[in-house]
This record gives C-alpha cells, sequence and structure tokens, in this order.
C-alpha cells in the first residue's frame, strides 16, 4: 500500500503528460520556424523568396529540372528527386554590393544575375554589382595541348586520308544553367606559355566559353546585345571575339562590353583554330562544284553587308602594273563587288587614270611609317596596309595582294569573319588574301601596337599575325603560292597542272619571287637567277599573261619596262648561260614588244 502510494505521487496523470509533450513540440516547431525564416532572410539566401511556392512544387517533381531555378533544384534534391552532381555547379551565391563601384559598372546596378567564367563571386566585390552570382563550370583544356595543335602548319585539306580534324576545347553544359544578365571572366595571362600569353591555349578557351555564355545564355537588350564583363591583367581581350568597337567602358584590368550576339554566334560557328577549314569553298561535288554562299545561316534581322576587294599601293610605282591585272582578272572572275584601291601620293595621275580605267575605286591615303624597317627599303611604310581598316563604309574587306592573279570568283569569301586567311608557316597565315572587318577603333589599336609588337619579318604580315593570333584558315587555293620548295618531279608536276587548269582548279596565283610585268612575256625571268628559281614556272607566267593581253592600251600603258631593268634582265640571261642552267631559258629568243619600247 506504501509502495503503491508512493508510486503513484511520482507519475504525473495521463492528461498532464500530453500536455507537457504537445508544448514541448510547439516549442521546437517555434524555434525551428524562426530559424528557417531567418536563414531566408540572410541577404546570402533571400533570393529563395523571389520563387514562390507554386514554382517549388511544380518543380519538385518534374523529371527535367535544369528549366528550374536553382533554389527549387535544391529542394527537388532535399527532398528526395535524383540530381546529378555536377548540376550543383548551376547554384547561385548572393552577392551583395560591398561598396562604391568604378562608375563604367553603373549600368549593372540592381539586382542582376551572372554567369562566372573562371572567376569567383568574391572577385566581384570590386565590381559593386549585387544580386545572382552562378559560376559556369567547365572542364580545364589539358596542358598538353599547345598552340600548334591548334594552328598546325598543314591540314589535310583534299581530305585524302580521313580529312583534318581539332583537338577538343572542353565547353561548359549550357542546360545546366538559365539566362544571365551579364557574363563575367578572368582571362588567364600565362606569360610561360609557348609563344607567349596571347598563345596560350587555356586562355583561348575562357575566350570561347565566356562567349558561348554569352551568346546562348545572355539577356540581349532591345539592339540585341548581352553585356560582358571581362578581367585581364596582362591585355585586352581577343579583338575579334570583344571587339573593341562594342566597347562601353574600361578601367584598370576590367573591360566591360555589349556584345553584338548574331556576331558573336558567327564566329563561334568556327573551329577553335585553324586545325580545319573554317567553311568549305567547294560542295559534296568536289572542286568544280562551286561553294553556295546561301546555304550559310543568315542571322534574322541583319541588313545586308557593304562588302569590297581592296588593295593598297604605297613608295613606288613596282606594283602599279599588278594592280591594274588584279583588276581585271576580279571582273573577269565574275565578281561585281566594289574594287577600293588606297594609294599613297608617289602615284602619279596618268597611272590612277589606268587604274580607274581597270576598275579600281582610288582612294588616296597618308602612309604609315614601320618603325622597325631600315631607310630606303620597301617594308619602309608597309603598315600602309592598317588604313584598310578604315574602310568604314564597308562592313567586309577582302584584302588581295597586287601580286595575285584571280581565276575564279572570290565572292564566298565575304562569308567568312574576320580574320580569315591561308596558312604560311607554322601557325602563321599569309597575308596576300585577308578577310577584315573595317573599324576605326582596331585602326587605331593597330596603330598603338606598332611600335611594341615585334614582326617575325620585319613586315606587315608578321605584325599582323602578332595581334590577330585566333585567325580562321581558308583553303591554300584560295591563295596559291607560286614556289616550288620541294624541288621535286612529283611537286612540279601538280603544281604546273594546277596553275594551267582550265577550268581553273585554283582561285589565285601569288607570283612570288620576280613578277610577270618585270620580266619578258615570253618566259619567266626567275629562272635565270640561281636563289630565285623555286619561283620559276612558265605556265603560271603564261596565265598572268593571257589577262594583260586581254586589256586596252590605256590600261598597258604602266607596264613598260625601264631600262634600268631591261639591262638588268640581259645580265641575269648573261649569267645564267655561264652557269649552264639546264633548262636553257636563257636560250629563249625575246619576241616582246617592251624590249624595244
Amino acid at each position: 500500500m506504501g509502495v503503491g502510494t508512493a508510486g503513484e505521487a511520482v507519475k504525473s496523470p495521463p492528461g498532464r503528460a500530453a500536455s507537457v509533450i504537445v508544448k514541448l513540440n510547439a516549442a521546437f516547431l517555434a524555434f525551428f520556424l524562426f530559424a528557417y525564416m531567418a536563414l531566408l532572410l540572410h541577404p546570402k539566401y533571400s533570393y529563395l523568396l523571389d520563387r514562390g511556392a507554386t514554382s517549388l512544387v511544380r518543380c519538385t517533381f518534374r523529371d527535367d529540372a535544369t528549366s528550374c531555378p536553382p533554389s527549387t533544384q535544391l529542394s527537388r534534391k532535399l527532398v528526395g528527386g535524383a540530381v546529378a552532381a555536377n548540376k550543383a555547379a548551376a547554384a547561385a551565391e548572393r552577392i551583395v554590393n560591398a561598396g562604391r563601384a568604378p562608375a563604367m559598372f553603373d549600368d549593372l546596378r540592381g539586382r542582376l544575375r551572372m554567369g562566372l567564367v573562371n572567376i569567383g563571386a568574391d572577385e566581384l566585390l570590386a565590381l559593386g554589382v549585387e544580386g545572382e552570382a552562378v559560376r559556369v563550370e567547365f572542364e580545364r583544356v589539358s596542358d598538353v595541348f599547345r598552340w600548334s595543335d591548334l594552328f598546325p602548319e598543314w591540314i589535310d585539306e583534299e581530305e585524302d586520308d580521313e580529312g583534318p580534324s581539332c583537338p577538343e576545347l572542353p565547353m561548359p553544359d549550357l542546360s545546366l544553367y538559365h539566362d544571365v544578365d551579364v557574363v563575367v571572366a578572368s582571362l588567364p595571362c600565362n606569360r610561360t606559355a609557348p609563344g607567349g600569353w596571347n598563345r596560350d591555349v587555356f586562355r583561348l578557351q575562357v575566350h570561347l566559353a565566356a562567349a558561348r555564355v554569352a551568346a546562348r545564355r545572355g539577356r540581349r537588350d532591345a539592339g540585341g546585345a548581352v553585356r560582358v564583363v571581362l578581367r585581364s591583367e596582362c591585355a585586352e581581350p581577343m579583338m575579334d571575339l570583344f571587339r573593341c568597337d562594342e566597347e562601353v567602358g574600361r578601367e584598370g584590368g576590367w573591360w566591360m562590353y555589349r556584345v553584338d550576339v548574331n556576331r558573336l554566334e558567327e564566329k563561334l560557328r568556327l573551329p577553335v583554330g585553324s586545325c580545319n577549314l573554317a567553311l568549305p569553298l567547294w560542295g559534296s561535288g568536289g572542286i568544280h562544284d562551286v561553294f553556295n554562299v546561301s546555304e550559310l545561316p543568315a542571322s534574322p534581322g541583319v541588313r545586308p553587308r557593304r562588302e569590297a576587294y581592296a588593295t593598297v599601293l604605297h613608295s613606288s610605282d613596282t606594283y602599279l602594273c599588278g594592280a591594274i591585272v588584279l583588276a581585271q582578272s576580279i571582273r573577269r572572275a565574275g565578281s561585281t563587288r566594289d574594287l577600293v584601291l588606297l594609294h599613297d601620293h608617289t602615284v602619279s595621275k596618268p597611272a590612277l587614270r589606268a587604274l580607274s580605267a581597270a576598275g579600281w575605286t582610288p582612294r588616296k591615303i597618308k602612309r604609315i611609317r614601320n618603325p622597325r624597317a631600315a631607310r630606303g627599303t620597301y617594308n619602309e611604310y608597309n603598315y600602309s596596309k592598317f588604313r584598310l581598316w578604315q574602310l568604314a563604309d564597308y562592313d567586309r574587306v577582302v584584302f588581295v595582294d597586287a601580286d595575285i592573279l584571280v581565276l575564279r570568283n572570290l565572292d564566298a569569301l565575304f562569308a567568312f569573319p574576320q580574320l580569315a586567311a591561308v596558312g604560311n608557316d607554322g601557325s602563321l597565315f599569309n597575308s596576300g588574301v585577308m578577310v577584315i572587318e573595317p573599324s576605326a577603333c582596331t585602326f587605331d589599336a593597330l596603330i598603338r601596337k606598332r611600335r611594341t609588337v615585334r614582326s617575325y619579318n620585319g613586315g606587315d604580315q608578321g605584325f599582323l599575325n602578332e595581334v590577330f593570333v585566333w585567325w580562321h584558315r581558308l583553303p591554300r587555293r584560295v591563295n596559291y603560292l607560286k614556289n616550288f620548295w620541294a624541288n621535286t618531279t612529283g611537286e612540279r608536276a601538280l603544281k604546273e597542272r594546277l596553275f594551267g587548269a582550265d577550268p581553273a582548279e585554283v582561285w589565285s596565283i601569288h607570283y612570288l619571287g620576280m613578277k610577270p610585268w618585270t620580266c619578258y612575256r615570253d618566259y619567266d625571268c626567275n629562272w635565270n637567277v640561281a636563289d630565285q628559281r623555286v619561283y620559276a614556272s612558265d605556265e603560271a607566267h603564261r596565265r598572268w599573261w593571257q589577262v594583260y593581253d586581254q586589256m586596252g592600251e590605256v590600261m598597258r600603258g604602266p607596264c613598260g619596262l625601264s631600262e634600268r631593268r631591261k639591262v638588268e634582265i640581259a645580265w641575269d640571261r648573261h649569267v645564267a648561260e655561264e652557269t649552264g642552267f639546264a633548262d636553257q631559258h636563257w636560250k629563249i629568243n625575246i619576241t616582246d614588244p617592251r624590249k624595244w619600247d
């Protein structure tokens, strides 16, 4: 009895115990709700309130969560939905304005969604922006890849084996990410990279990754442009992807752009390097099936481009006759595009009349001196070629050197963006035929760099190769060099057949060595000079003179030979006879009437 009484004394009645449990549960629930609300109200996670419960529930049970906001993707994972581990990369981090930003970023005020490429959210504090930051993940390119892998000297253009191919540069999986208001990227500056920081494969990869995010996940403004902010501590971003014309601000190592998406997409359709042809110039039927430019994807709402061929004459009349024949060959090939000739004060009025009769529209320029060239050399003013970028009344220009003969219509080249050219040596392009996009600020940039950028050959070609390192390969038949470096019977047989093929199987012939108009029409005088014989071709020589013969007398006027040049040719013939060159071109009787003019 006593025990029972004591036991009953220590037990609580059932009703009172339940009441205590309810009160404890309520207290825990209240604490949990308070902590949960405090978490949501914290600035770092406040974006979760923006979404709404309806979208949270709807996305939680969808099979495809990639279209859901990051907060609902997180909720889906918490309730047991299967979300791939790599999709965690799309989670947003809240950034709060930590202070005053440079004025150039005034356009970025407010709640923004930012796509971060190769940069952390903490590095954005200097911009004074706020909003959501989503790190765009991609696999860094392997260190075994070198620039020469992306820009090889030779590729299988004719696809005799399996065709050319490019190493893969990993890119972000954009299906994991939503649209962003601005893309922010940090460009690496690896000064120890082979060839220097501007030929660092990882730097190119970051450029391309940022461009892809901007073009395909960037929110466009009313003008079809996307905002991009780039940081680069070593030099300006790559001009071809992020044009100086689209730059809206710069401070220190930060650049801000409004990038035209249609133009950016055009660049992104190209191979990552010159390891593959940028576009085919013939169809599936082979060399005679001319590529149809109309098959290229068109950008909606874009006005027709203004396009022209151009060449440059400066310092002397050495290339005057070549320019006249060039214009005639372009017209004979069927092009009706404008022909623009940039010339300096050394071109005479009679010469200008002949050039105009050939089809050129002359424009006088002030020549630009190459600061590294010796006085009195031909290279002294070859930086005058930079004036091509001042042809602002054209959207796209195909430059053609005056020592080139066009055999097939080159109009398809206008479908290529800047800078497109034929490979020359190693990872370098030949500037004899180039597709460029005129731009006043690009011209200003070339002028600024002319004293600091060192040309590998002392000329404009070497300079331009240091500025436009990411170029796009045209087939070598577009700018077919008249040379025989291998000096084999097979090489000569192939090239002589191509030079003489009718209909033409090359688009143009680039006359290296002594030019046809500096020789007599009877044969190529490169045969008579020992170190020039690698450039000798009677077939290519004959092809040039075919166009000359069909010109009127006004156009032929500037193509005479000086007495000094006639003496030089006679001396070369004498030396060739003394040397005993087996081809015996020095024996050929000269019938060219210019010998007696």
